[in-house]
Order: C-alpha cells, then sequence, then structure tokens
C-alpha cells in the first residue's frame, strides 16, 4: 500500500507536469511576473545554502513531510532524511548547483510548481568539475506567507 501511494504521488506529479506544460504551451500562459520572480529568488536562496552547505537554512527551506524522488539516488521520505543525505554530501566537499532554465505554473489553492533544468559540480582543489545535469520538478506550498519545499523529482541524469 505504501509503495503504491509514492507511485501515485510520482504518476500524477508527472502527469500534472506534462498537463501543465501543454496547457501552458497551447494557451502561452506562464505564472504572473511575481509569481515567477517569487519561486526563482527562493530557488536562488535554496541553492545559496546547499553550494555553500549552510544546513541549517537549507534545512528551513523543505516541508517537514518532503519526498525526493531521484532517479539516481532513489527515495527519500522526509525533511530528516533529505538531510541525512545533505550532511554527507557537505562532508564529502559538496557540490554546486547552478540553474540552468526554469518555468514557473501557479497551482491554485496550494502553491506552485517549478519546472527545469540544472548542472552540478564538484569543487576539487578550486576548480569547478562537472558532475552532470538533470531536469527537476519541485513542487512549492504556501501556508500563512511562507513558502515551502513538499515534492521533488530529480530525472534524467547526464554525466
Amino acid at each position: 500500500m505504501y509503495i503504491m501511494k509514492r507511485y501515485t504521488t510520482i504518476l500524477l506529479l508527472l502527469l500534472a507536469g506534462t498537463t501543465l506544460t501543454a496547457s501552458a504551451q497551447s494557451t502561452k500562459k506562464a505564472a504572473s511576473k511575481s509569481l515567477y520572480s517569487k519561486i526563482i529568488a527562493l530557488d536562488k536562496e535554496v541553492f545559496d545554502a546547499y553550494n555553500k552547505c549552510d544546513l541549517d537554512k537549507f534545512e528551513d527551506y523543505y516541508d517537514s513531510d518532503v519526498e525526493f524522488f531521484n532517479d539516481r539516488t532513489g527515495y527519500t521520505e522526509s525533511r530528516h532524511d533529505l538531510m541525512k543525505s545533505m550532511k554527507s554530501v557537505c562532508e564529502n566537499g559538496g557540490m554546486m548547483r547552478q540553474l540552468v532554465s526554469a518555468k514557473v505554473y501557479q497551482l491554485d489553492f496550494y502553491g506552485a510548481m517549478e519546472m527545469g533544468e540544472h548542472r552540478f559540480y564538484k569543487m576539487v582543489n578550486g576548480k569547478k568539475e562537472p558532475q552532470g545535469s538533470a531536469s527537476f520538478i519541485t513542487i512549492w506550498k504556501q501556508k500563512d506567507d511562507k513558502w515551502k519545499i513538499t515534492r521533488v523529482i530529480s530525472y534524467n541524469h547526464k554525466d
């Protein structure tokens, strides 16, 4: 039952992304400039913390029940587990993320969906070494003027 719930969540998010992308392309209606700017600013804040291994700040952007699906590393079912993974990444020298492109769609009565591409690097002897790129979908929930990440799908990783 638990596994079925997770697969259903993935399927719904992928279908929502496909539907919203098709809808946005047919109507050419993107998120408002203010919503787009807000989500892109939040994305920058999250990954500034990620790039600096500022784990306290990074953790604050995630809902306690966040689900993270990654086609390479698997499934993470909570902020606690996500932070264990991040601690390990930081103990091994950390990573840097660069946003390549992003689209934002409003999710009425919930928040927003950010879809895009990003690249990752590892710092080795003061130089950035490419570690690959991936596509992502991030679901942002807005509650009481606070934004939290509730779901992430990271897929289509390329070296």
